[in-house]
């Protein structure tokens, strides 16, 4: 088997068993790479490729109905979702993918001749397609619902929008750091940067010094909004991989750091240590944390749903089952009850979760505040940063949903901050 067939069809595999079993996609790559050794560039184009795919899927599902009959195999359709990726949208050589892709379509019994067949006529009529058509019956329901529950929102320009790949967003220790920096790049604030490349991450400049880290712009403003924490003592519930709790050592908090997640504890872990921090850090389910200690400030970037990473993590709408919603509401409220309870009187809370869905966002807000009467809800400020506006919804909390800024791509997240009276 050519080097070539091999990695695509380990492609339809991660895909197949993401959209089947419901996996993550590193999860999936992990259970088909097992019995391979890959190096940068296979695994690059394994993750180009399989990331692209997702993203781009309702589109191709509109391309595909004009070419296939509609009882037509699931595995067919990964398949062939997976070549026109590589043929209209990333630009690969035809005659390679569709050659890769036959011999994939004979190794698995997947009708090779209908294959060969429609993928000839795609490149035929490739000038006449429409990349960015789009039918909504190949959203799933749920996140339509989503969506359509957002006033004067533009679905078009918001599902085009997360099918494009996202942007690397550095934040720096200081701002001499990125004063300093010299590949292109973007301001956001005097600490944080847009870069114009799409290096790999530690092909990045001053990677190895420790200058800087990866964090979305969407992610970075609670905490660049909050400079009431410096020098707080605070406690960060669900910290890895470090993003927020690494801008709070930034300006000098003392601050300790949680996850019961132990794969997320070692990257958070690989992180201080690149970035010359040292930390106190425990490995605890939220609520077994003793109360004894109480704390100045408390951050819950609570688990969620994750659909405003949709970009970075397209494999969401690409799984057959849709989030456990009711389950992860049930934890994040049962969570930020707990965070309430190791605060010290007049601390603050700060609930966060990288998704855009009413019943993850102000409904957890609006149930907090009804059976915490102790608590008052606590606008962020804008300070001179008048730009970011548009990130703060009319109750004062920070609302993103995944669109663009400067014209890089931000992720969806929410934000609330609570005072203890």
């Amino acid at each position: 088997m050519r080097k070539s067939v091999k990695i695509r069809k380990i492609i339809f595999d991660i895909l197949y068993d993401i959209h089947n079993k419901n996996l993550q996609y590193q999860e999936s790559l992990n259970y088909n790479t097992k019995s391979f050794v890959l190096d940068k560039k296979d695994s690059s184009m394994i993750y180009n490729i399989s990331l692209n795919s997702m993203r781009n899927f309702f589109f191709i599902n509109y391309i595909l109905e004009k070419y296939l009959n509609k009882k037509t195999r699931l595995k067919i359709k990964i398949l062939l979702i997976s070549a026109i990726t590589q043929i209209l949208y990333l630009g690969f050589k035809d005659y390679a993918v569709t050659n890769d892709t036959v011999e994939i379509a004979k190794i698995k019994n997947l009708n090779p001749a209908l294959i060969n067949s429609l993928l000839k006529n795609i490149i035929k009529d490739r000038k006449l397609i429409d990349l960015k058509r789009l039918d909504y019956k190949y959203i799933p329901t749920w996140f339509l619902e989503i969506v359509e529950s957002k006033k004067n929102f533009k679905k078009k320009n918001f599902f085009e929008t997360i099918s494009k790949e996202p942007s690397i967003h550095l934040v720096f220790k200081n701002n001499n750091f990125l004063s300093k920096f010299k590949e292109d790049h973007i301001k956001t604030t005097e600490l944080s940067a847009f870069i114009s490349k799409k290096n790999k991450i530690d092909e990045i400049s001053n990677y190895s010094l420790g200058n800087w880290w990866v964090q979305d712009f969407a992610s970075m403003l609670p905490i660049y909004l909050s400079p009431e924490f410096q020098s707080k003592k605070i406690i960060d519930l669900c910290s890895a991989p470090g993003g927020k709790a690494f801008q709070l050592f930034s300006i000098g908090a003392d601050i300790s750091l949680n996850d019961i997640n132990q794969k997320r504890l070692k990257i958070l872990k690989e992180n201080l240590k690149r970035l010359n921090w040292k930390a106190n850090i425990s490995n605890l389910d939220v609520h077994d944390i003793s109360e004894e200690e109480k704390y100045d400030v408390v951050i819950l970037d609570a688990p969620c749903s994750g659909i405003g990473t949709i970009r970075r993590n397209p494999e969401i709408l690409f799984k057959k089952k849709s989030p456990n919603f009711k389950n992860l509401v049930k934890l994040q409220n049962s969570l930020i009850f707990k965070a309430a309870k190791l605060l010290k009187s007049k601390g603050l809370l700060l609930y966060m979760v990288c998704s855009f869905n009413y019943y993850e966002t102000i409904s957890i807000k609006n149930n907090f505040l009804s059976n915490h009467k102790n608590f008052f809800h606590k606008k962020f400020e804008l300070y001179n940063n008048k730009e970011f506006s548009k990130f703060i919804d009319k109750d004062g909390d920070l609302y993103c949903t995944p669109s663009e800024f400067r014209g890089y791509m931000i992720d969806g997240f929410y934000a609330v901050k609570f005072v203890k009276k």
